[in-house]
C-alpha cells in the first residue's frame, strides 16, 4: 500500500520520540496501529464484497424457481376467476 522502508521508519520513530516524549510514544503506536488495522479490514473487506459481486453467476435452480413463479403468476388469475364463479356452500 504504502511503499515506506525501514530507514523512513527509523526517522519516523526518532521524530515521534522527539515530539511526543517517551511516556506517550507507546499510546501513540497503539492508536496509529490500531487504525491501520482497522483501515486494513475495510479496504480487504470492501475489495471482497466488490469481487463478490463482479463474479455472481446466477443459480440454475433459482432460474428453475423463478420460471416456476412465473408459471404461478400466470394462471393465477384463473383460478382466482374460476373459484369465484362457483357458489360459495353452505
Amino acid at each position: 500500500m504504502f511503499d515506506i522502508g525501514f530507514w523512513e521508519l527509523i526517522i519516523i520513530s526518532i521524530i515521534a520520540l522527539l515530539v511526543m516524549g517517551p511516556e506517550k510514544l507507546p499510546g501513540l503506536i497503539r492508536d496509529v496501529s490500531k487504525w491501520a488495522r482497522t483501515i486494513r479490514r475495510f479496504v480487504t473487506e470492501t475489495r471482497n464484497e466488490i469481487e463478490r459481486e463482479l463474479t455472481f453467476e446466477p443459480d440454475k435452480d433459482l432460474s428453475a424457481r423463478i420460471s416456476e413463479l412465473d408459471d404461478l403468476v400466470k394462471h393465477a388469475p384463473d383460478r382466482i376467476i374460476s373459484s369465484e364463479d362457483t357458489p360459495p356452500e353452505k
